[in-house]
């Protein structure tokens, strides 16, 4: 099974990165991966029927993306070339070409979550019934690991299967995510002994053993244990916050977030002691500390994160590091400080600092 993905871009269509990351995702979810992605910018339909022609020779399926009012257009070009008695699909144009054992896949370039959807109902039940089978889906998400050290259980997990299991990772400010996709040929002990390299050697970095986001994973934590939390940050500028309300349901444990710059906001807002702040300064482990306590104080949170750190790109009065942060996960029973140095952006410091915050919260809310 080869598979091969066009994207027929106009210019004026702005959302195509998205819509092709989309149609990749959902297919990868499905279990079907691409050889090759080829992206097509403003040429005719003449030329685009002529690329899909050539790659039938070598491709048994061929999926071409295309934005949703040129869907009919796309269509009744390749009914011409493939004819309109092998199609089945729906009124918008969107659907599937037959034609012996090649399939052309007519699908939106679809940025929001209707292109996934087409293809949930349309392209992977066809490709089931088309070959029988389903590959099953393993994820594992994990926030801190060395990415050498993840590279290097990939290389061990491949060394189990005998090549029979596909991997896929990526890492994005600090948190990894390990897809893993086999089929029935797979055997229960080989596909539990590659889960366990993953989960024995990220161990305390792992959050989940599914496609469950950091966020959605708090809230749902959260409403399980009937806890609230509330947010206050100094440097994150309501990143930990917005992701956190990002996720439904989360006005349920969501209780307040305060998002303190200034000195006098933190004393104002937070009663921190302008002692405190003098002393010790406003990014210290001292004042994130108080920044937790204070939430917790006033009874309305059972859990609550502070951050207070430096994203650059340059440093303030202090001369203190770009990059020096520390993030406060506070409970009724103690205030728990972590200390870090990020590197990269203003923009890879901050999301750096927000996934931290986010995983120290959840970690220690299991524990709770």
């Amino acid at each position: 099974m080869k598979n091969v993905c066009i994207v027929w871009k106009i210019e004026q269509y702005g959302n195509a990165e998205r819509g092709l990351k989309n149609a990749l995702d959902a297919f990868r979810v499905g279990g079907y991966v691409f050889e090759e992605t080829r992206t097509l910018v403003n040429v005719d339909e003449k030329r685009l029927l002529a690329t899909i022609n050539s790659v039938l020779a070598e491709y048994d399926n061929v999926v071409v993306l295309t934005p949703a009012n040129y869907l009919m257009h796309t269509k009744t070009g390749l009914s011409i070339q493939l004819g309109e008695e092998n199609f089945q699909g729906v009124a918008s144009g969107a659907g599937i070409f037959t034609k012996k054992e090649k399939s052309v896949f007519v699908l939106p370039l679809d940025g929001a979550e209707a292109g996934k959807e087409r293809i949930r109902e349309l392209a992977l039940p066809y490709l089931e019934r088309k070959y029988g089978t389903r590959l099953d889906r393993t994820v594992i998400r994990a926030v801190g690991a060395n990415e050498q050290h993840v590279k290097n259980l990939l290389l061990k997990a491949g060394s189990i299967d005998n090549g029979k299991m596909q991997y896929f990772y990526s890492r994005s400010f600090d948190e990894d995510v390990i897809e893993i996709l086999y089929d029935e040929n797979v055997s229960k002990r080989v596909a539990d002994d590659v889960l366990r390299v993953f989960a024995e050697g990220l161990d305390e970095s792992v959050y989940a053993l599914d496609d469950t986001p950091l966020a959605e994973q708090l809230v749902r934590l959260l409403k399980l244990r009937s806890k609230k939390i509330s947010v206050a940050e100094s440097f994150t500028g309501g990143g930990v916050a917005k992701r956190i309300v990002s996720v439904s349901g989360a006005s349920e444990v969501y209780y307040e977030g305060l998002n303190v710059y200034a000195e006098r906001a933190k004393m104002k807002r937070l009663g921190i002691n302008e002692f405190a702040l003098q002393s010790f300064g406003p990014v210290s482990d001292q004042i994130a500390y108080e920044m937790a306590a204070s939430l917790i104080a006033t009874g309305d949170c059972d859990i609550s994160i502070a951050t207070t750190g430096l994203a650059g790109p340059k440093s303030d009065r202090t001369m203190l590091p770009v990059g020096l942060c520390y993030i406060a996960i506070g409970t009724k029973e103690r205030v728990f400080v972590y200390r870090y140095k990020f590197d990269g952006t203003r923009e890879d410091i901050t999301e750096k600092a927000i996934n931290y915050a986010l995983f120290l919260a959840y970690k220690q809310l299991k524990n709770m």
